[in-house]
């Protein structure tokens, strides 16, 4: 209880989707930068970014939305903005009605600290935590379309591999965006007079933002290859199969040009036999079969070659 009292009076939370008076007074509290400010919170296209200004630290991090979706079937993540604003004394926190979730959660896993830097880095790791459940989901996802692929390619597995590449571009992007931004921060001339403890946590934060970069790096490498791959197979399949149409339509000509000339009004041997039509049908037929043999034989020869 006494932790969450300490919680309360050092971090406060604004829902701009609903401002009271109290909180309308907070934002005033800010100087000429409070509007500023909401409008970031209300940008829900915001991008990742800090910066200091009048001894204040503001923060916009990117968070992924509390949902398991199958990317495979063409559900992509949300990624949403949430903006911090760090005092002296005090960590506000502006959110909207579709971070609230989220929020929620992380503030029971946040502990009490002085330093309202301390709380928002701890805020910022359990946010960060949040997309490797995301990228392991993805992971399985990757695991049972390779799965599939290799058994028998499919048109519905095929879509799913080009769903699951583009719906990964959206986590990806969020976890580049928050790892610069915390790199950004590093830069700032208040950075020095930063304590040791939020130092450390900083580097912390650091580390596994890094770390979920590198997976979504590997994860998104490893559905290019995939895609590349089975974009080649198809080739090859497309191309035996225009390969065999086109030896096919070289042996119907063959029955074709020879039957035709017996259709026509022209004085061939036999052309008054009744018979002579299936006896030539039979041996273009036979001479068809065996062209197309021996073309199939070269291609084949020539594949074999390359």
């Amino acid at each position: 209880m006494e932790s969450d009292k300490k919680l309360e009076k050092k971090i406060s939370i604004i829902n701009v989707d609903y401002l009271s008076a109290d909180d309308q007074e907070n934002l005033s509290q800010l100087g000429e930068s409070g509007q500023e400010i909401l409008d970031y919170a209300q940008d829900d296209n915001e991008t990742a970014f800090v910066k200091e200004d009048d001894g204040q630290l503001i923060l916009v991090y990117q968070l992924l939305e509390d949902k398991l979706v199958s990317l495979s079937d063409g559900s992509i993540p949300r990624i949403m903005p949430m903006t911090f604003v760090a005092g002296q004394d005090q960590l506000l926190i502006l959110h909207t009605d579709s971070t609230a979730r989220l929020l929620a959660k992380a503030m029971d896993k946040v502990s009490p600290a002085d330093d309202p830097k301390e709380s928002l880095l701890q805020l910022l790791t359990v946010f960060t935590k949040d997309y490797f459940r995301v990228v392991e989901g993805m992971g399985k996802e990757r695991d049972d379309l390779m799965n599939q692929l290799r058994q028998r390619p499919t048109k519905r597995s095929l879509t799913g591999l080009a769903n699951l590449q583009s719906g990964s571009v959206y986590v990806m992007m969020g976890s580049q965006q928050n790892g610069e931004m915390l790199a950004d921060w590093q830069d700032l001339p208040g950075y020095e007079d930063y304590s040791d403890r939020v130092k450390e946590l900083l580097r912390d934060t650091m580390i596994e933002v890094k770390q979920l970069s590198n997976n979504c790096s590997l994860h998104q490498r490893i559905l290019e290859q995939m895609a590349s791959s089975y974009n080649n197979v198809l080739s090859n399949r497309l191309n035996d199969n225009v390969t065999s149409l086109t030896i096919l339509t070289i042996g119907l000509t063959i029955i074709t040009t020879v039957t035709s000339f017996y259709g026509m009004n022209v004085k061939l041997p036999f052309a008054k036999v009744d018979i002579v039509w299936l006896i030539i049908l039979v041996i273009t037929t036979v001479i068809a079969l065996i062209a197309m043999h021996f073309l199939r034989r070269f291609v084949n020869g020539g594949h074999k070659k390359l």
